[in-house]
Parts: structure tokens; C-alpha cells; sequence
């Protein structure tokens, strides 16, 4: 058996569909521009209290495009019915605006997934029933095995709508930033599939051939990676392959992840960062000083990119997404003038446009003077590496640059 994870669009259905068969448990999951529409007419009807009839016209049209089978597109009319029909009523109640989004998107999702399960005549299981969840992004593992060992038995193909469980209360969520990838490796890993294959778009990871999970993990963490580097773990420590397929090229034999000794020495760079440093005499001795930031941070809901603090403990910085560096910023001056006991006036917090050059790849480890190397290469040609981090692993070095050096120094390191 195997599991395969699908981004649908016009063009992909009957690619997915040929990749099928009897053994082929498929995750489906929506496009972006069918998902920009669900999220736009939720929008317009919560926040606007307006009509959104334009929006599901598109969406009608979207979904005619993709299948003009009579039984899908009456499934599709008799779902966007109920859908705005939900949505009217959320109108006037006191739900969540998150809720109901999700509650909609999770039903965008099993559109697409009706479309392939309609062709390739297999049976269609509930996605939200497979993934149980304490919170967004805290799963119940236990229980989800549970209901995957439990549901997913008949003869296949089975066709799931990817990337959203369900909480206790019975609320629908969104499964973390990946969700469709993340389940098709949970469900590969408890079922102890033959291979896990996930469909992007594009030449798997980057045309390469052949990676390790933790370069691979390396290589996802990017913002522009084409999967996020959390649905690697079920199959990593379940010992399954994990092969990376372009939809639209056939010939391309995909990107394979497995175990074994390292493949890839590569070099990733991250612009649009600002780094900011908080430092001073009163950080010195404060235990719970990093934490107390970085909780700052996570409740603002801001993703921290890159952290590197002295042992002095005199500095912390850390680089943020620069769409999130005001409200770092503040987050972090609130911090300062609620406590007392941290001295404001005598700690200074400076910010600048950055960007991040990482060099990646189990080749690195146990080798004496690649970092080195590295610094030797840059500095040569009055490159200013500002700060820098690397992980104890040795698999990785990441190095923060002005962002006017970040392309500069991405090629002299790939030379």
C-alpha cells in the first residue's frame, strides 16, 4: 500500500486520478485559488455582513472546471447550498471568525477530494474523524492511530480530504501549517505503508535526487520549500521513504528521503527578515529572560526564524518575518514596562533589515574547517556576517547578513 498526497487543481485531476489504483490511499487537498475564494466569501459575509453570491459563482465555476461529472456537480450545488446557508447564519452568532473558516475550508477540501473520488470510483472517508486534535497545533497522536488503524481497512483506492481534524468539542480545525502532508505521513507511518509519495509542483525538492530526513528537515524549513518540514517525522521514525513527485512531469523520478548516510551539501537563503537584539546590563542574571521574550512572541503569534544569545548574557537577537517586526518590537517594549524588576532605561533594542544564508547537509558533520571555510569565504570579499548560529547536530550553519549581501553571499557559498 501506498500513500499519496495531492494538490488539486483544473489541470491535475486526471493525472491524480491515474495514480490511483487499489493500493493508493490519496490525501486531497485544495489549490490556492479555490482557497482564496472559500476564504474571501467568509470574509465578506462575517467581517462585511455583506453577500458574497460573486464569490460562490466563482466557486461554481472553479469546481465545473475541474469535473463536469452530473453526480459531482450536484454534489457541489448541494454543498455550496448548505455552505452559504452556514455562513448566513454565522452572521449573527458569537462563533469564532476562525471556526467557521476552518468549518469552510474543511468542506472546500472535501470538494476537491470528491472530484477524484468520483473517477478513480474508490470510497471517501472523513478526514476530520482520522485527525483528532487537542489544540491547532497539539495532536492527539494516540487517538488519531487509533481511528487511521480503525477506518482506513477497505479495499482502496481511499480518497481523504487533507489538512483538517477535529477537536474533542467537535469543533473542525486547521491541522497545523501542512496539514495534508503531515496526515498522509501519519497514515503512511500507522498503517506501515510500502513508500509515502507527496505530489507539489515543481521538480520534487529542487531536481534533487536523492536526501536524508534531516536534510530534508534543513531544506523545508524554508518559506518557500514546497512542504513544511513536520511531515517528515511520522515517516522518519517509522523508517518509510518518503518520495517528492512533480504532478506535471512524469519523467522526473522525484526527490527520494530515506535514512542512510548523507546526500546534499546546499545552500538556502531567506530574505524580507529583520533581526532584532535586546541587550544590556539588565539581562544579566535575569533567569527566564529568553523565555520571557520568546513567550512575548508566541502570544503575539510571530514565528522566530533565527535565535543566537552570548554566554555572557548580556544580548539576545533573533530574526523575524519583517511584515512582524513592529509588533516584535512592541511586544517586546510591553514586556519591559510591565516588570518592574527589568530596567527599560538601561536596556537598548536595535533592529535591521536582514537576511539568512544557511549552509545545510550531513557531509558537514565531523568534518574540522567548514565553518571555516564559510566565514573565510565571505569575509574575503567584506562580506559582514552579523550573527550567526549553528546547530550542535553539525548539520547546519546559518549565517545573518545585511540584506543588501543575502544574494552575494548565497553565491559565493554555492561556488
Amino acid at each position: 500500500m501506498i500513500v499519496k498526497s495531492f494538490l488539486l487543481k483544473p489541470r491535475s485531476l486526471e493525472q491524480i486520478v491515474a495514480n490511483c489504483d487499489k493500493d493508493t490511499i490519496a490525501i486531497v487537498r485544495p489549490g490556492k485559488t479555490i482557497e482564496g475564494l472559500f476564504r474571501e466569501a467568509v470574509r465578506k459575509t462575517i467581517e462585511e455582513k455583506k453577500s458574497a453570491q460573486e464569490e460562490f459563482k466563482q466557486i461554481e465555476e472553479y469546481f465545473q472546471s475541474v469535473s463536469t461529472n452530473p453526480d459531482y456537480q450536484e454534489m457541489v450545488s448541494s454543498t455550496l447550498d448548505a455552505v452559504g446557508g452556514y455562513l448566513r447564519e454565522g452572521m449573527w452568532v458569537q462563533t469564532a471568525p476562525h471556526a467557521i473558516e476552518d468549518y469552510v475550508m474543511a468542506k472546500c477540501a472535501r470538494l476537491c477530494a470528491e472530484a477524484v473520488n468520483v473517477l478513480a470510483g474508490g470510497k471517501l472517508i472523513d478526514g476530520t474523524e482520522l485527525m483528532l486534535c487537542h489544540t491547532q497545533l497539539h495532536f492527539d497522536w494516540t487517538g488519531s492511530q487509533q481511528q487511521i488503524l480503525q477506518r482506513c481497512t477497505a479495499e482502496g483506492p481511499l480518497v481523504i480530504p487533507g489538512g483538517y481534524g477535529r477537536l474533542a468539542s467537535g469543533y473542525v480545525v486547521r491541522v497545523g501549517k501542512d496539514g495534508a502532508h503531515l496526515m498522509a505521513s501519519l497514515i503512511g507511518a500507522t498503517l506501515k505503508a510500502s513508500s509515502i509519495e507527496f505530489y507539489v509542483e515543481g521538480k520534487g525538492i529542487e531536481g534533487i535526487p536523492a536526501m536524508t530526513y534531516d536534510e530534508a528537515a534543513h531544506f523545508c524549513s524554508s518559506p518557500n520549500a514546497p512542504f513544511s518540514s513536520s511531515a517528515l517525522w511520522p515517516a522518519k521514525n517509522a523508517g518509510i521513504p518518503i518520495l517528492v513527485k512533480d504532478i506535471q512531469n512524469q519523467e522526473f523520478e522525484g526527490t527520494l528521503i530515506s535514512t542512510g548516510s548523507g546526500h546534499q551539501t546546499a545552500i538556502l537563503q531567506e530574505d524580507k527578515l529583520d533581526l532584532i537584539t535586546v541587550y544590556g546590563t539588565g539581562l544579566l542574571g535575569r533567569v527566564g529572560m529568553s523565555g520571557s521574550i520568546f513567550s512575548a512572541m508566541a502570544a503575539a503569534s510571530i514565528n522566530v526564524r533565527f535565535i543566537a544569545q552570548t554566554s555572557s548574557e548580556y544580548s539576545i537577537s533573533f530574526a523575524v518575518r519583517s511584515s512582524d517586526k513592529d509588533a516584535a518590537l512592541e511586544a517586546i517594549k510591553s514586556l519591559f514596562k510591565e516588570n518592574p524588576l527589568l530596567p527599560l532605561d538601561d536596556v537598548v533594542i536595535l533592529n535591521r533589515e536582514v537576511g539568512i544564508v544557511t549552509v545545510f547537509g550531513s557531509r558537514m558533520r565531523n568534518v574540522p574547517g567548514v565553518s571555516g571555510t564559510v566565514f573565510g569565504k565571505l569575509g574575503a570579499k567584506g562580506i559582514n556576517i552579523i550573527a550567526s548560529a549553528q546547530g550542535g547536530e553539525e548539520l547546519s550553519i546559518s549565517l545573518v547578513v545585511d540584506a543588501a549581501d543575502l544574494n552575494l553571499a548565497a553565491e559565493l557559498l554555492n561556488e
